[in-house]
């Protein structure tokens, strides 16, 4: 369908009309004086209809000033005056007519036209005018009203695209902003005159700045500007010569850097945002600004420069002393007949040069390796971490490893170390271990530092020989799967200064049986543990004597026999909303952790958060560090006991202060349909038995005063792991002190618990 012709004047006349609707759409302003095209009808017309009205009336006055003046009375003159008359007031009623069914109609039209111009037309009533009020003016009010639905229609459609758009670009500027954060490197986007548009919070860590930064700020007042201005004047000259299309790296340059305090070297990248020409013109881009990536190269480039000393020290440094040396072994070899007395100052001599050289080879080798160490990308592992990664690897990725099982035990560490070569590592000897000894089932624990040394332990137990140290060595030299670069055993013992070596494991007498064995390897603790930083300390628990709950009955013959260190425990822990149980305060996590044969199965443990459908009081938040979106929408108590009830089964329940939580559990029994009616044993009440009721027995005292390290403390996992390393080393000196079974313990804690009762009383 074509559109229909129109010729010039109309055209010119169209344009002209769209040229002043425009004007006034935009609200340009208009001379004074001059009235709106728009508003002269509405007072030309009236003015219409009074002049002619008043021009009949003073006609008809004339008229009949003339028949009065006639002395015969001409019927005709009277009969015009009667008729102007007549005419005058048809037209002022015409007048009323008209300015009240037409012009006034048409006026309120107008206004309320621009209402809606100018107002919500979303509704139905107010963006429409009632079609009942305009009478002959209905087509014009149905047109209007038809303006105003399409106007409504296109404010939708234009507030659907706004807010269409708003959300894609409020998504890319997450994205944006969580790939910012999410990266290495510090990135800072600036303008042609280096003022920074943008910028990441690691730009800031490696720039060692706070708030100093701030967008609108200029780059060079952090960073030294040469580096930064010659390398855009690079990119500039490179664009504007076209070379960037066909250069190695287009519109990006590096160069090194640093803060203009000195304190910090800087590797920069640097690529130029291009603005691209208009269409059809031949000049090429320019640059409006460059987006800058920083990396701290400050221990990199010191690392080069000691290796290049190291280099220097390893040729030239030892020149001298080697050639001193063959001009000694020369002499004595071109003269077999010198004096004694010369070839000894000759011997002298050279056994001077080899332990010069000696030393300095020492000297060289232990910089090389601190270079190497310094070097190597590492960073803070929690040795749980760890030695999953290993059991995952040993036990799915390594060909026919179905058979070996690893099994995490001890308490958790942090160390300091690259987490992918030491699993590598590790797997390694898994594998060495099993093809020599048959092993097919491995401990392997994180030992904290003991007696002043600086580090922990990664113990790898297995049950059989140990490993001689020659093969051990030839273990070191040989290249790890997977390894980068041909990476061996012994590279990556020598990155973390570290060495290995196998032994054979005492027991518990002092003696040293064939039967179990483990391979220890070093590694150094970490710099800065999450974990290990420092938390609200909590108060102690208050000493919780339910005498009813603290004083239980033998066990049955069987187990109560047996001797402690052959049970299964498992040691547990809760966090509450509070101290109170009969007072409304309710369980918020469970965590609870094996002890089978002497040994912690971190590996096998219960930990869970729990729902106490009521808010967790601020105050205690900062001990536990349970909030309540972290239990909203979690299990239940009801829900979870049952499944504690299953993980316990069988086992001795152990735990510090154990009344108190075994209060918790119990008020919870015929809610949950559980029963919590086997044995217990309490650290605290053994810690009592052991070392008096004098001293410290809380958690953190025992621990304290038995060397072992806390980890992750003031968690219900993290406190369930402590404790059962507080146990295990008290069933040791329980053995001492003639306590060997499980009724024996029993029966000194019940000892306890009857004098606090009487102590109580009095």
């Amino acid at each position: 369908m074509t559109a229909p012709a129109l010729d010039g004047p109309a055209l010119e006349g169209r344009a002209l009309e769209g040229r002043a609707l425009e004007g006034r759409a935009e609200g340009s302003p208009r001379p004074a004086g001059k009235e709106a095209p728009a508003a002269r009808p509405r007072r030309l017309v009236p003015l219409a209809f009074r002049l002619v009205g008043l021009a009949l009336v003073g006609l008809a006055v004339g008229l009949a000033v003339a028949v009065r003046g006639s002395e015969a009375g001409d019927p005709l003159l009277t009969y015009a005056v009667v008729m102007t008359m007549a005419v005058a007031a048809a037209v002022w009623g015409l007048w009323l007519v008209v300015d009240r069914c037409l012009l006034r109609a048409a006026e309120t039209l107008s206004r309320e036209a621009g209402l809606i111009a100018h107002g919500n037309v979303e509704g139905a009533v107010g963006g429409r005018v009632p079609l009942a009020r305009y009478g002959d003016l209905v087509p014009m009010a149905r047109a209007v009203n038809d303006l105003s639905d399409k106007l409504a229609q296109v404010r939708r459609d234009i507030a659907r695209t706004v807010a269409e758009s708003t959300a894609k670009a409020e998504e890319q500027k997450t994205r944006l902003a969580a790939v910012l954060r999410d990266l290495h490197e510090g990135v800072l986007v600036c303008n042609t005159r280096h003022q920074i548009l943008l910028y990441n919070q690691t730009a800031l860590d490696i720039l060692h700045l706070s708030g100093e930064m701030g967008l609108g700020r200029s780059l060079l007042h952090f960073v030294v500007a040469e580096p930064v201005t010659h390398t855009l004047e690079r990119l500039s000259l490179r664009v504007r010569e076209g070379r960037h299309l066909n250069h190695e790296h287009g519109t990006t340059a590096q160069f090194v850097g640093a803060t203009t305090d000195g304190r910090i070297l800087l590797e920069g990248r640097m690529s130029a945002i291009l603005q691209e020409a208009d269409a059809g013109a031949e000049e090429p881009p320019t640059i409006t600004g460059y987006v800058l990536t920083l990396s701290d190269a400050t221990s990199e480039l010191a690392a080069l420069g000691q290796r290049d000393a190291l280099l220097r020290e390893a040729t030239e440094g030892f020149r001298v002393p080697i050639a001193n040396l063959r001009a000694a072994v020369e002499t004595l070899y071109d003269n077999p007949d010198l004096a004694l007395a010369d070839r000894a100052a000759f011997e002298s001599s050279m056994l001077e040069s080899c332990d010069g050289l000696s030393q300095r080879l020492e000297r060289v080798t232990a910089a090389y390796r601190n270079v190497v160490t310094g070097s190597w990308p590492m960073s803070d592992i929690h040795s749980n971490n760890l030695i999953n990664l290993v059991r995952h690897r040993v036990g799915n990725d390594t060909p026919g490893s179905a058979s070996l099982e690893v099994t995490l035990t001890g308490l958790p560490q942090w160390v300091h170390g690259d987490s992918h070569s030491l699993v590598l590592l590790f797997t390694h000897l898994i594998e060495r271990v099993h093809g020599l000894t048959g092993a097919t089932a491995f401990d392997l624990e994180a030992v904290a530092p003991q007696d002043g040394d600086r580090w922990v332990y990664l113990d790898l137990v297995w049950s059989g020989p140990a490993v001689p140290s020659a093969t051990l060595d030839g273990w070191l030299d040989q290249p790890l799967p997977s390894g980068l670069g041909g990476l061996s055993a012994g590279d990556v013992l020598q990155h973390h200064r570290s060495t290995a070596w196998s032994e054979a494991l005492p027991d518990a007498g002092g003696a040293v049986p064939a039967a179990r064995s483990r391979l220890r390897v070093p590694l150094p603790p970490a710099q800065s543990p999450l974990s290990a930083r420092p938390r609200p300390r909590a108060g102690a628990r208050p000493e919780f004597f339910d005498f009813g709950l603290l004083h239980q009955p033998l066990a049955t013959s069987e187990l109560g026999h047996t001797p402690l260190d052959r049970l299964h425990y498992v040691v547990f822990d809760t966090e509450t909303t509070g101290l109170s149980p009969s007072t409304g305060d309710e369980i918020i996590q469970i965590a609870a952790v094996r002890v089978v044969g002497g040994r912690i199965l971190t590996g096998e443990t219960f930990n869970t958060l729990v729902d106490p459908k009521r808010p967790i009081p601020p105050e205690s938040i900062p001990f536990h560090g349970v909030t309540d979106a972290m239990v909203a929408g979690k299990p239940t108590i009801d829900a979870v006991l049952p499944q504690f009830r299953a993980f316990i089964s069988g086992a001795v329940m152990v735990a510090h202060n154990a009344a108190f939580d075994l209060k918790f559990l119990k008020m919870k029994e015929r809610v949950a349909g559980v029963a919590f009616d086997g044995p217990v044993l309490d650290t605290m009440l053994l810690s009592r038995m052991l070392l008096g009721n004098d001293g410290d027995h809380t958690l953190d005292g025992i621990a304290e005063r038995l060397g072992i390290a806390v980890v992750d403390r003031h968690t219900a996992l993290g406190d369930s792991l402590v404790t059962a390393a507080v146990f295990l080393r008290m069933v040791e000196m329980l053995r001492e002190r003639d306590v060997r079974t499980l009724d024996d313990a029993i029966r000194g804690a019940n000892i306890l618990v009857e004098l606090a009762a009487r102590e109580r009383a009095f």
